[in-house]
């Protein structure tokens, strides 16, 4: 068992040296050069805009429907 803790502390210990010798890989984020921030941010609008358009319909179907769940029929009994 005395093997085991010798073998976790030595990866734990070159971890803790990769981390610190080793520089992190460098990433870009690119932007696609067609689209501009206008174009993208009037293309979320719109798909918000779409998403929302229905918006009280739904609700007042999930409200009729809440209500019919829980509708009186009257054979309940008095307290």
């Amino acid at each position: 068992m005395r093997w085991f803790w010798r073998l976790l502390t030595l990866l734990v210990f070159m971890g803790l040296v990769r981390t610190l010798l080793v520089p992190e890989p460098k990433t870009f984020i690119v932007w696609p050069k067609e689209q501009n921030w206008v174009q993208t941010i009037q293309g979320e609008l719109r798909q918000w805009q779409e998403l929302s358009q229905d918006l009280p319909a739904s609700i007042e179907v999930e409200v009729r429907r809440l209500w019919k769940d829980f509708e009186p029929n009257g054979d309940g009994k008095e307290v």
